[in-house]
């Protein structure tokens, strides 16, 4: 693809298709994007590739979470109170959204947020515990970017999910291998429904000019 059509035709994905996503894909998309920028090439990122029964019973986990009391605990604040002028983009989003009919049953179970979309596979970035994390963060960004432009451009869809990290804990007990680490972001793989119309509505960006200020 064009960069240009890569840019633009990327978007969030909420219902993927149950096909898996064959591992040499995986390592590919990594391998372009860990050629992102960091902080004097520091690289402070990691990646888990969760998937098959791993993914299953991060899924669970955060079904059980859903219908208990528990709050949310997760290793970075996730900021509610937007300025109005903010806040008001995201109601138009969410409007739109509920507009949409969502599954019901079995099939919202196996395709809700909970269960990643019903994605085929997960990736999960993290950095080291007691990091000092302002510029480690915002390097983790720059690397999900290029994740989900490379994933674009090889067919697959991507969704960057705060809800994925929530619980930090019961990503730990499934992922020991994450010991010592604090979760970033989950971002779902896998190939999208294109038929799904969560997948195909209009999206809304704020005009140049409202964002972008010339100075001479």
């Amino acid at each position: 693809m064009e960069l240009k059509d890569v840019l633009r035709g990327r978007r969030s994905i909420r219902r993927f298709l149950p096909r898996p996503v064959p591992d040499e894909i995986v390592r590919e998309i990594l391998g372009e994007a860990r050629w992102s920028p960091s902080w004097a090439n520091t690289q402070a990122w990691h990646v888990s590739v969760v998937t098959g029964a791993s993914l299953r019973r991060l899924a669970e986990a955060n079904r059980t979470a859903a219908t208990s009391e528990a709050p949310a605990g997760p290793d970075f604040r996730m900021p509610r109170a937007w300025p109005e002028h903010l806040a008001a983009r995201t109601r138009r989003l969410f409007e739109l959204r509920s507009s949409i009919a969502s599954p019901a049953g079995a099939d919202a179970e196996a395709t809700g947020p909970a269960a990643f979309y019903g994605a085929p596979c997960v990736l999960f970035v993290t950095v080291e515990a007691g990091l000092e994390t302002d510029y480690a963060l915002f390097d983790c960004g720059i690397l999900v970017q290029s994740l989900c432009l490379a994933a674009h451009d090889k067919g697959l869809g991507t969704c960057i999910m705060a809800m994925a990290v929530r619980d930090p804990d019961a990503l730990r007990a499934v992922l020991p291998h994450a010991a010592g680490r604090r979760f970033v972001i989950g971002v779902a793989l896998g190939y999208p429904d294109e038929q799904a119309e969560i997948n195909r509505f209009d999206r809304e960006r704020a005009p140049l000019d409202e964002i972008v200020t010339w100075a001479e």
